[in-house]
């Protein structure tokens, strides 16, 4: 990548790591009480929300793995005119399926889920000594837990408008159209994991999600392009450079590059910001399960595409 971009990422990455909360105010939120309360405990119980968690992630883990044991797709990225790179086939089986953004955000997900399940579950057991209450309601694993999710349900509605104004329109002009977009795991990735979040804090628990964890966010953005740069020359045999995303081609120059990087870490703070104001009109309007209902039904109609 062009020496500027570096310096640019790694500015940021200053900027956010300096800017993170003390731990003190996240350990404030990050407690069993508030990751295992339902929203509408007259409702959901405990227990229920525990399952439903749990079923969740099961439902997005078992999608990932028939992603990566079926056979993946040839990618042939659809570049810029005033691209120096030619379009070369890439193979995403297995494991390679995994390099797209929105399957980072759909594992985080996943595990967000999955944690915040279990978490549920063992608040509501009789017994509370057991092994599994010391790891999984230590403060570690409740921060994990809070952090992850902060992170990963702003990302989801990211990915979902991105792919649905952005990503979907580009690939209709490549060779492959939207082919790669409509297949059935790849329509989950990027619509159900907005769903599942809007759900999660608009029906299921209280999990907050609060502006001052904001810098988490373009961390987390600046861990995918670190893990981009890392990739350029190893999605093909030649080692010629490619790019899963025809907006972080570096050879548009420095000056597109660095302004592209900088777009996307602060479209990522903007969602976030985003999904942090819909978490508060719904927490402070109080409008009852069939309006928040209502609103996730809104929320994804914004949010997801499913064909052409």
């Amino acid at each position: 990548p062009p020496t500027e971009s570096q310096i640019l990422v790694f500015t940021v990455l200053f900027a956010c790591v300096s800017t993170l909360p003390k731990v003190s105010k996240i350990d404030d939120v990050a407690t069993v009480s508030t990751l295992s309360t339902p929203l509408f405990d007259d409702v959901i119980s405990t227990r229920t929300l525990g399952w439903i968690r749990i079923s969740i992630a099961t439902i997005f883990f078992l999608a990932t793995s028939y992603r990566m044991a079926t056979r993946g797709y040839i990618m042939r990225q659809n570049y810029l005119k005033q691209s120096k790179l030619r379009t070369i086939p890439i193979n995403l089986d297995g494991m390679r399926s995994n390099v797209m953004f929105t399957a980072w955000s759909w594992n985080l997900l996943t595990v967000s889920f999955a944690l915040n399940g279990i978490i549920a579950l063992l608040s509501d057991s009789a017994s509370s000594d057991t092994i599994f209450h010391a790891i999984f309601h230590h403060r570690y694993a409740l921060r994990a837990a809070l952090i992850m999710f902060e992170v990963a349900a702003p990302t989801s509605m990211l990915v979902s408008v991105v792919v649905k104004y952005a990503l979907w329109p580009q690939s209709m002009k490549g060779p492959n159209g939207s082919s790669g977009l409509r297949r059935p795991v790849a329509l989950m990735q990027h619509n159900a994991n907005i769903i599942a979040s809007v759900m999660e804090v608009a029906v299921l628990g209280k999990i907050p999600v609060r502006l001052s964890e904001i810098p988490f966010a373009p961390m987390w953005g600046i861990l995918y392009i670190f893990f981009t740069w890392f990739i350029t020359h190893r999605l093909v045999d030649s080692g010629e450079p490619q790019f899963v995303y025809f907006f972080f081609d570096t050879t548009l120059g420095p000056k597109v590059n660095c302004m592209v990087l900088l777009s996307l870490m602060t479209v990522q703070a903007v969602f976030f910001f985003l999904f942090t104001a819909i978490d508060d009109i719904l927490l402070h309007i109080e409008g009852g399960l069939y309006f928040n209902l209502f609103v996730t039904a809104v929320v994804g109609l914004f949010s997801c595409r499913f064909r052409d």
